[in-house]
Parts: structure tokens; sequence; C-alpha cells
């Protein structure tokens, strides 16, 4: 992890501990002086996805509520998870629905 991630990770592991706690990207830019990267804190996002990717970390988040906290027992990693599945379906449908419209199209 470089260091920003880390200063992420400690931060996480002193202020958002659960669900209950979590902290908005924008808290943790803040409270981290980091750059936002854009209006949504792309660059924290993008930390903190590398972290979950590539280095181990289990951070929660969810869609439309706000906030990543460290994950602290089965039940929130299963909404994320539940979560995260949730989207993906929703993504394959539309891709299906477009190719469907795209095949029934009037040339």
């Amino acid at each position: 992890m470089n260091e920003e991630q880390l200063r992420i990770l400690e931060y996480l592991n002193q202020n958002a501990i659960g669900y209950n706690n979590r902290k908005s990207s924008s808290e943790i830019r803040d409270a981290l002086n980091l750059e936002s990267g854009g209006p949504t804190n792309e660059h924290v996002r993008s930390l903190i996805r590398d972290m979950i990717f590539n280095h181990g970390c289990l951070i929660g988040s969810l869609m439309f509520r706000k906030g990543y906290w460290i994950i602290v027992n089965e039940q929130e990693l299963e909404r994320v998870i539940n979560h995260l599945n949730s989207r993906a379906d929703g993504v394959r449908e539309r891709a299906n629905i477009l190719q469907q419209n795209w095949d029934n199209r009037d040339e």
C-alpha cells in the first residue's frame, strides 16, 4: 500500500469500525487532507478500491448509503456482497435489454 492508503486504513481502523460508524469519502478526504480527484472523490474511491482488490482490506460500502467502514462480522460482509451482486444483476439486465433493443430496431 502507498502512504495515502496506509493513512486511510489507519483512519478507518480508528474511526469507522462497523457499518454504524461509516465515513463518507468527503470525511476521509478532509480528515486526511487528500486530493478529491473530482466531484465524487474519485481519487479517494480509487485508493480504497485498490486496497480491497490488491491489499486484502475488508472495507465495506453500499451505494446510496454514504460511507466506508471496516467490516466486522459476517452479516456486514453478506450485506455488502448481496448489494454488489444485486448491482451486477442490474447491469447484466440492462446490457441484455440494450442488445434486444438493438436486435429489434427498425432499420
